[in-house]
């Protein structure tokens, strides 16, 4: 109707119209003029006709020319949309058919040229700021980290190790760095045998810590000088003299961890000395020591060398023999930051996209495999709805079943000499070719999955940064000291909380609480590390050389888990990283063969699972894998942190 309308307007010149912004006539021309938005359209004639019909025929032809190319116009512009849609793979909500839980309250934002999210808000600020800098990536991350040991002292810190993906566009190489803790030379396979607390709580449960070894190893090979080594540290200095705010993860852990700030002298001053209780969640803590340690840290030409030969190293020996530990002078000079070059990916998996991250004792082989199975059974241009159909998940607990039993074989592959094969095995075409030929549409046997009967010790507390530089560079670095405090033990000297890695060895003879026997390839040896479930990863295109995914998590053993279904429902199945880290946690480790599930999962959902597919299930434990995730999208890059980690995480770029 409304072309009608115009078509009479064009006869009568009549030019009120909302389309028509001028009809011109001359004595030897008529202009219609014609503007949609931004556009404007011309139609002329020289030598215009005088008389009325002649006249009346050319209003009509212009009328035609101008309708014609309204026409064009208006099928331009019903198509751009869909034009614009498919180039910026927008994030289409499905209709759902079963209840999913509400968006949560975590903040996904997005950026034009680099993004950085981890575990903090104060600690994404530090390192955004090293960007806004001309800082790389790199130094993003170990000021980050500087920063987590501060305000996130449950879960990392200089008393513990860190492994890291690092991603270096201009070379298109894949690093990958293991400042992960090492069993103290006076270690032995038996030490906890029947002692499962000594592993956990104090002096002796503590690993050499390669936390600070590693920041400085990378900062001095990949630094984009731009800004100073001290730059990086002077934030956390701030931090840790003038205090933080508690946040409400951290007043939760230290109300469960009182019992040993009571027990261990060396910790007691995490008690509020007004109070004689934890600090509660708004307290300002203050850790004085540990504030003079980071800035001696900050001003020193070598911190390695203070901190690992020099005399730290014998404060730090003292203290250990004094509180009955292990570490030595001698297991601290002897430490070394081990760097690889390329050495896992998995360049098959989608279309030119590579997956690249560590060896042994990285758990990278394993997440890959659970993203690489479900990525062949469902291509690009697939059909299939996580959320709203049964047997895509059914898929997903399957795979994963088949990744986790592989676990349970890997080990330091300097010590276990087929765990680097094995990791290398299982990011090939044929790997998961063989995981899909073996798959059917039930839960099967444990047996049938690959793996034996016997467990991996638990990992658990750790932060993680992930970090896209404006100059292209990606890093995914997860940093730890283990269970929440470590080893509840920390230098009185020099403020710093000890890991309590020891327990993520396993022990012969010590059975874990479902019956599985320990893992012999993670067993306890002098130098050795122990495997872990941290898996950092990098995702970008062997074309263009552009970062497509900056992913990784905490929480021990669920970190696999929930990293590969971050992965899989943004990168597979098309949804926001805000809305894959949202999800549902669904979780088999395959020792024991059980799903946990969120308690928010739909029933019904639940159900068909269980009957249609006997896949057999229980509520979580209650400590989850966190995530951290960069999504790279054609229309810019999108950052988010998990909810589940109960503290401020807001991510920061431009």
């Amino acid at each position: 109707m409304w072309l009608l309308k115009i078509s009479k307007h064009l006869l009568l010149l009549d030019y009120e119209d909302l389309f028509i912004t001028r009809v011109s006539t001359t004595n030897d021309d008529v202009r219609v003029v014609k503007k949609v938005e931004n556009f404007e359209i011309s139609v002329e004639n020289r030598a215009a006709p005088s008389s009325g019909f002649k006249q009346f025929v050319w209003r009509l032809a212009a009328a035609i020319i101008v309708m014609t190319t309204l026409l064009v116009l208006l099928l331009v512009f019903a198509a751009a949309p869909k034009i614009r849609a498919e180039q910026q793979e927008p994030f289409v909500e499905k209709p759902q058919k079963y209840k999913w839980p509400a968006p949560s309250e975590s903040i996904q934002k997005k950026f034009d040229r680099a993004a950085l999210t981890t575990d903090n808000a104060a600690c994404s600020e530090i390192g955004g700021n090293i960007l806004k800098k001309g800082g790389n990536a790199i130094e993003a991350s170990i000021a980050t980290m500087f920063c987590l040991g501060v305000v996130n002292p449950q879960s990392s810190g200089l008393g513990g190790g860190f492994l890291m993906t690092y991603y270096d566009k201009k070379s298109g190489n894949c690093y990958s760095i293991d400042a992960r803790e090492t069993a103290p030379a006076a270690s032995t396979r038996d030490m906890f045998l029947n002692d499962s607390d000594g592993s956990k709580y104090g002096f002796r449960a503590a690993g050499t810590p390669g936390e600070l070894a590693g920041y400085w190893h990378v900062f001095k090979k990949f630094s984009s000088g731009n800004v100073t080594w001290s730059e990086l540290v002077e934030p956390s200095v701030v931090l840790a003299r003038d205090g933080h705010p508690v946040s409400k993860f951290l007043a939760t852990v230290m109300k469960v961890k009182e019992r040993h700030f009571r027990l261990f002298p060396s910790v007691k001053h995490w008690l509020n000395p007004v109070t004689n209780a934890t600090y509660q969640e708004g307290d300002i803590l203050k850790r004085p020591k540990l504030a003079k340690t980071l800035e001696t840290i900050a001003n020193s030409s070598d911190p390695n060398q203070l901190f690992y030969h020099g005399e730290w190293a014998k404060i730090m020996a003292k203290e250990f023999k004094e509180g009955g530990g292990l570490i030595t002078e001698k297991d601290l000079a002897n430490y070394k930051v081990r760097e690889y070059v390329n050495s896992n990916s998995n360049e098959h998996f989608r279309g030119s996209l590579i997956m690249c991250g560590g060896p042994p004792p990285s758990s990278f082989g394993v997440t890959q495999l659970i993203v690489s199975v479900m990525s062949k059974l469902f291509p690009e241009g697939h059909t299939g709805d996580i959320y709203n159909d049964p047997s895509v998940l059914h898929k997903y607990i399957e795979a994963m079943k088949f990744a986790y039993a592989q676990r349970t074989l890997l080990g330091d592959h300097d010590y276990v000499k087929e765990a680097l094969e094995l990791s290398k095995n299982l990011t090939t075409p044929e790997y998961t070719q063989w995981v899909i030929d073996r798959m059917t549409d039930k839960a099967q046997d444990s047996k049938d999955y690959g793996g034996i009967a016997q467990y991996q010790a638990p990992d658990h507390g750790t932060s993680h940064v992930s970090v896209l530089d404006q100059y292209g560079n990606g890093v995914s670095s997860t940093t730890t000291i283990n269970r929440w405090f470590g080893a509840a033990v920390e230098s009185t000297e020099l403020g710093i909380l000890w890991n309590d890695e020891m327990d993520d060895f396993s022990t012969p003879g010590m059975e874990n609480g479902f019956g599985f026997a320990p893992s012999a390839t993670n067993y306890i040896s002098p130098g050795k590390r122990p495997m872990s479930s941290m898996s950092p990863l990098v995702i970008f295109d062997r074309i263009s050389g552009n970062v497509r995914m900056v992913a990784g998590g905490s929480g021990g053993s669920k970190i696999i888990s929930a990293l590969a279904n971050s992965i899989v429902r943004s990168l597979i199945f098309n949804t926001s990283i805000k809305q894959a880290i949202d999800a549902p946690m669904v979780h088999n480790q395959f020792t024991p063969d059980i799903t946990q599930l969120d308690d928010n999962f739909p029933a019904d959902f639940k159900k068909i699972l269980e009957v249609e597919h006997l896949q057999k299930f229980r509520n979580t434990t209650g400590f989850e894998g966190v995530i951290q995730g960069i999504d790279v999208k054609p229309d810019g890059i999108y950052a988010c942190g998990d909810y589940r980690r109960k503290t401020q995480q807001i991510p920061t770029g431009f």
